[in-house]
């Protein structure tokens, strides 16, 4: 994991890893941040040598300590609800693992239920925590579940080949998914539990965020080696811009004025939502991914580390 200023691209810290760590998630104080070691390279990759979670001080870039999943190997999928509970999504075994209080530094895990699909890659949740949705790679659907009640079955919700990008709206109304090998965007009715509507993509829809001051949905386009953004609400393709490699990840900062576009040639690209322009380049290391906005100043506890 590294570190950078947002203005300049200095980078401003590193931590050493285990191989293939994946996606990570940051508390709301950002105080810590929780990093799922998934092991592999990526979802067509064999292996399950992937079993933890690692926390990591964001103050002071350490590791503090590592919480142990036992057999539920590949941690994919990881999130915080509004309550700073944390859940790991197990891909091996398509399992979401809570942990209601992960401050605590012990081990186990309080909740453990099985999403109801096979090979379950990401999820999104309600603050509450009381709903997920998974994304699951091959029995080709995504599944409505309840984390703190099992005895509750698992709704699966046929969206197209190999869903896996979601973004959950914020009033928690639409979720929104992308099918990487149907090419599609998929918008489901979080009540009803219906697709209302779907809409083609360019090639490999791997990941799809939401632009709520804008009301578009912005789609990476891995294998496509593009982004998109649509109009929400006719599903119009309303720009598409070719990256230098295939693209990897995005984060809005807090305005949504810009996206950062994490890109498979050691790159950061910063992007203005509103022009489509490139205004700022930065390196970082290998493969980089999913990203996390730091508030203002943090950079100045940092200067001189890297």
């Amino acid at each position: 994991m590294s570190w950078y200023d947002i203005e300049t691209g200095a980078r401003q810290g590193r931590v050493d890893l285990p191989d293939y760590p994946h996606e990570f998630v940051v508390d709301d104080a950002f105080e810590y941040a929780y990093v799922g070691h998934y092991g592999v390279q990526n979802s067509g990759i064999d292996g399950t040598d992937g079993r933890s979670v690692i926390v990591i001080d964001i103050r002071t870039q350490k590791i503090v300590h590592t919480y142990d999943l036992g057999k539920h190997a590949r941690p994919h999928g990881i999130d915080l609800d509004a309550k700073g509970r944390l859940y790991v999504l197990s891909e091996s075994t398509a399992h979401l693992l809570v942990k209601e209080d992960p401050r605590a530094f012990d081990q186990g895990w309080d909740h453990i239920t099985p999403t109801g699909g096979t090979k379950s890659h990401l999820f999104a949740l309600t603050a509450d925590g009381e709903t997920a949705f998974s994304m699951n790679l091959t029995s080709g659907d995504v599944t409505m579940f309840k984390p703190y009640n099992p005895s509750v079955r698992p709704v699966s919700i046929k969206t197209g080949e190999k869903p896996e990008g979601r973004a959950l709206r914020a009033d928690e109304k639409m979720l929104y998914t992308t099918n990487r090998n149907s090419n599609t965007v998929t918008m489901i009715d979080t009540q009803t539990l219906q697709v209302v509507r779907r809409f083609d993509t360019p090639v490999d829809p791997c990941r799809i965020y939401h632009d709520a001051k804008r009301n578009r949905l912005v789609t990476m386009n891995h294998l496509g080696g593009s982004f998109s953004v649509f109009d929400e609400a006719t599903g119009e393709e309303l720009h598409r811009q070719d990256t230098p490699a295939n693209p990897l990840a995005l984060c809005l900062d807090a305005e949504q004025d810009f996206a950062y576009i994490a890109i498979d040639c050691e790159q950061v690209q910063r992007f203005s939502l509103d022009t489509f322009e490139v205004v700022q380049t930065f390196d970082t290391g290998m493969e980089p991914d999913v990203m996390v906005i730091l508030p203002d100043g943090f950079s100045k506890l940092w200067e001189g580390l890297a």
